[in-house]
């Protein structure tokens, strides 16, 4: 019966926002039930074309998609609240593996009646210490039927329990951010008898992880202490990302190598794994969340096959362009989508079923305004007038374009400004922009129509951040819509 009364209480006192059209995306408010808290969590769509809705306080609710937003059709599938839930996994027959901050629970309608009877812990296999800012992205599977997670540190701004669930160790309670229990500040696996394979160590809030159709595991971590700006890192095992805290729970690292916060900076700079995109702090994303590879194939865009990320304290989304050099993973990023609608708080990105339609679950956790609910970007079948990509040559960047260029601007080397800089590593809050430097232009070829390399009058510098303005135009003169791209040179050619 109390299901029953909630199912009925879901459909009572809808009300509805507008949109906002653009020329080439139009940002839509998708009205959620006044019954429920609009703090989303988790994002979805099932094979049936639903739209499958965590919330973090209010169970889980499925839409129907509808071309008309105010049309969606919702029901209950849980009123059961979770503790946080930061993620959600489509799993057979409409099950779905959700992961919560005291454990990873699978969630089932045992008897078709479209409503969850059994919640079952698939793991715990890892510390609890109450903390508040301890979230748990994902899960991803790992494609041989094991899930990755994104465990993240506790913060000085809330205590730990009297009583916590696993070991306690008081060297990983110190620091702004800390590691008190395992395994905060750390990528693990998860196999399906609910053990524990300990991945990736070094990170500070990972609110957010995908895996492409490569198999590559990208995750994307938020500026703080140890970290000079947000980063998005390629990980893979063994990593260690530069949060020192997470390595008391590293049995290579502590006891033998003692206390690392003690360790010293030079040596765990040494150490860590540079992150494959670095996200300047105001300029690009404040607080980066959850990223997600388009894999529309031209139906949401020009983009495909590259990264949209979401950010919890700005009303922006990013799009990301990365490539491997030497070996590594590096590469540039540009805002997407920037205001035209879009509220702060996007902490979930989804594709729906048509894959025109880029879906954002928003939350407010008091890192930015106070805004929180359901939109969705939907392409409007013209591709806008931007930076398709960005890559590194032998002496500056070959950009291509998603139209065809003015051609008298694109060659003139006063239509790209560049700029590069550096962020500190270290124990500080937060960094700089440090030694920010004009990079002069030394020359602009033409490839094609939609294709220049600009050459740099200097030798290209690694472990530098080379912020480009572009000021070229189209064709038919429009102007880039997003002209200020970031690209984090790790590796030289």
């Amino acid at each position: 019966m109390k299901k029953l009364v909630s199912l009925m209480a879901l459909f009572a006192g809808m009300g509805f926002a507008g949109s906002m059209p653009t020329e080439h995306y139009t940002v839509e408010d998708i009205p959620l039930p006044k019954s429920v808290a609009p703090e989303i969590g988790g994002l979805a769509c099932n094979p049936a074309g639903e739209l499958v809705v965590v919330l973090r306080r209010s169970g889980i609710i499925i839409g129907t998609p509808h071309r008309d937003p105010k049309q969606f059709q919702w029901r209950v599938f849980s009123d059961a609240s979770m503790h946080n839930p930061c993620g959600v996994l489509l799993g057979a027959e409409g099950d779905l593996l959700v992961p919560q901050m005291q454990e990873l629970t699978w969630i089932k309608d045992m008897n078709g009646d479209g409503l969850a009877d059994l919640y079952q812990a698939v793991s715990t296999a890892w510390g609890v210490s109450g903390n508040y800012h301890e979230t748990i992205a994902g899960p991803i599977p790992d494609g041989e039927g094991n899930w990755f997670l994104a465990i993240g540190t506790a913060s000085h701004n809330g205590p730990v329990f009297y009583n916590v669930r696993g070991a306690y160790s008081p060297i990983g309670r110190r620091g702004r951010n800390y590691s008190a229990v395992e395994y905060k500040g750390w990528v693990v696996k998860i196999r399906p008898d609910g053990s524990l394979i300990p991945w990736a160590s070094g990170f500070r809030a990972n609110n957010g992880m995908c895996m492409d159709p490569s198999g590559n595991l990208w995750v994307t971590d938020n500026q703080g202490d140890w970290r000079g700006t947000s980063p998005l890192y390629h990980v893979e095992e063994g990593d260690f990302c530069g949060h020192p805290s997470s390595l008391v729970w590293d049995k290579a690292f502590f006891p033998d190598k003692g206390d690392p916060l003690n360790y010293g900076v030079d040596k765990l700079d040494a150490m860590r794994k540079r992150a494959a995109v670095l996200f300047p702090q105001g300029l690009m994303a404040n607080s980066p969340t959850e990223p997600i590879v388009d894999v529309t194939r031209g139906r949401f865009g020009p983009f495909a096959g590259q990264m949209f990320v979401g950010d919890v304290a700005g009303r922006r989304i990013l799009r990301v362009m990365v490539e491997k050099v030497k070996g590594q993973y590096q590469g540039a990023c540009v805002k997407f989508i920037d205001g035209s609608g879009l509220r702060g708080g996007s902490n979930r990105l989804a594709f729906g079923p048509d894959g025109n339609a880029l879906y954002v679950g928003q939350t407010y956790r008091g890192w930015g305004g106070p805004t929180e609910g359901l939109q969705r970007i939907v392409f409007q079948d013209k591709d806008p007038f931007e930076v398709h990509s960005m890559k590194l040559t032998e002496n500056g960047f070959r950009l291509k374009f998603t139209g065809q260029l003015d051609a008298e601007l694109a060659k003139d080397p006063k239509s790209y400004e560049f700029k590069h800089y550096w962020f500190k590593y270290g124990h500080a809050y937060g960094s700089a922009q440090m030694d920010k430097t004009p990079v002069a232009v030394k020359s602009v070829e033409v490839i094609d129509e939609e294709m220049v390399d600009v050459v740099l009058a200097d030798p290209l510098e690694a472990k530098k951040v080379y912020q480009l303005d572009v000021k070229v135009r189209s064709s038919n003169g429009k102007p880039v819509v997003n002209p200020t791209l970031c690209y984090t040179v790790n590796e030289i050619l």
